[in-house]
């Protein structure tokens, strides 16, 4: 019986990881967090479980890959996020070298402010 209940457990989790991941690439944020917070209580109920796993290992070998993807598709919007973050901070003035010698750069407020988007 205690299998039986693990296994319906572990497909749950299954299940979640493809509404986190169907979530995130439609940027639902409400479902995402959702999803996410179903899996925290999922995960804290199946760390009571024994560690006996016999006939699911083809089900957490799945579990294993959604949860894969979804990290590495969260992983490179974090990348991209960030590189756009960095382009519309970039200042568009280069810079230049003051009386003293010293490298002098003009702050115009970055690529977004500056009108140049």
């Amino acid at each position: 019986m205690k299998n039986l209940e693990m296994k319906e457990q572990f497909e749950r989790l299954n299940l979640i990881l493809k509404e986190e991941r169907h979530a995130a690439i439609s940027l639902d944020m409400d479902a995402l967090q959702q999803s996410t917070q179903a899996k925290k209580a999922l995960l804290d109920k199946i760390e009571d479980f024994p560690k006996d796993t016999e006939g699911l290992r083809d089900l957490l070998l799945e579990i294993d890959k959604e949860n894969r993807r979804n990290a590495y598709l969260l992983w490179t919007g974090l990348g991209w996020v960030r590189e756009m973050m960095g382009f519309f901070g970039k200042s568009t003035a280069p810079s230049s070298y003051g009386h003293s010698g010293k490298v002098h750069s003009c702050q115009r407020g970055g690529n977004l402010l500056s009108g140049k988007i």
